[in-house]
């Protein structure tokens, strides 16, 4: 006797069916998962941002103890380890090396009450590493220099410089004040800190110019203000 086999499949209905269960599935969780994702990066700048500010303090601290006669002053860049990464590397024991890059701007910051010092960009690019050397200035695309990124999406930094407000002035104390600032980049790839044209996360930033308000104009930024802001 001859035995017919059942063979179990879908119709075209359950395939369809199936179909559009997994097509709701997707536009609910990969708009989420993404969200997941970008709150991530940010969480990881945020990171950066409190470990760098605590670092610049404690240097700050105990060069005042050891051999500052009790001045609290703060770190100049030194143009001799202007080269990629030499201060991310030497302030930080731990840190995503693929995916932040430290480069150094000569007389990138503002003068403020004193002379313009250096400045230093912690640039967070999770999305590629970062191609070539240093680049001087504030120009993060990779250009004919082979220097840089290319991938906009996501892209965090952090700029810091010393500077020397009026009470520095007056008491003759260069660099006794800093910048520190976590910014989110407006998709160009170019550091963007005057009159707030990258936005600051989450006001994540320390200034010590003069009547320096949080988010001011472009206009407000003059002599005894910092022009970041």
């Amino acid at each position: 006797m001859k035995h017919k086999t059942s063979q179990s499949g879908f119709t075209l209905i359950e395939l369809i069916a199936v179909m559009v269960i997994l097509g709701i599935l997707a536009a609910v969780l990969i708009p989420r998962l993404t969200t997941v994702q970008a709150s991530a990066y940010e969480v990881n700048a945020k990171q950066m941002y409190h470990a760098l500010n605590a670092h610049i303090n404690m240097m700050s601290q105990r060069d005042a103890i050891s051999g500052g006669h009790g001045l609290e002053t703060f770190i100049d860049p030194d143009p001799d380890h202007d080269d990629l990464n030499y201060y991310i590397q030497d302030w930080m024991d731990d840190y995503d090396s693929e995916h932040w890059t430290q480069t150094f701007d000569v007389d990138g910051g503002d003068a403020v009450d004193g002379e313009a010092q250096d400045a230093l960009y912690f640039i967070y690019h999770p999305h590629e590493t970062w191609t070539g050397a240093n680049i001087d200035g504030t120009d993060l695309s990779l250009g004919d220099g082979a220097n840089g990124i290319t991938i906009e999406k996501d892209l965090y930094y952090i700029s810091y410089f010393p500077l020397q407000n009026a009470e520095g002035l007056a008491d003759g104390i260069p660099d006794n004040e800093y910048h520190l600032a976590l910014r989110k980049d407006n998709s160009d790839r170019t550091i963007e800190e005057a009159a707030n044209a990258d936005e600051v996360v989450d006001d994540l930033f320390h200034c010590g110019g003069d009547n320096n308000p949080a988010f001011g104009a472009a206009d407000e930024a003059g002599v005894g203000a910092c022009a970041r802001h």
